[in-house]
């Protein structure tokens, strides 16, 4: 469960999935996400931080270099445990009608 609340809150920001979204393109370095979000160099490294955190974004230094691509096996983790904890739950979810709560409600 706390890694969807991890996932969740990492995707629940329009920065971040515009990050998520550019880097399953290409693999980008810190100063061509800065370029394409039109954000300070800090924003973006805040933002990526997060990303790394969720397990979604990987890190590669190359010299003085950092490139950040998608973690897919992070990605994959997250997926199977919304599968099993909200998609197969849905699917077999069937709605009951219920003549009074099961507590003793004041009205």
């Amino acid at each position: 469960m706390k890694s969807l609340i991890n996932f969740f809150k990492a995707m629940g920001e329009e920065t971040r999935v515009k990050i998520i979204l550019m880097l399953l393109k290409e693999e980008m370095c810190i100063c061509e996400l800065i370029e394409e979000l039109k954000l300070s160099q800090s924003a973006v490294s805040h933002h990526v931080k997060i990303l790394k955190q969720a397990n979604l974004v990987n890190d590669r230094r190359n010299g003085k270099w950092t490139f950040y691509s998608i973690n897919k096996s992070g990605f994959m983790t997250h997926l199977k445990c919304m599968q099993e904890e909200f998609i197969n739950p849905v699917e077999n979810y069937e709605y009951v009608l219920r003549a009074k709560p099961r507590a003793d409600c004041q009205k």
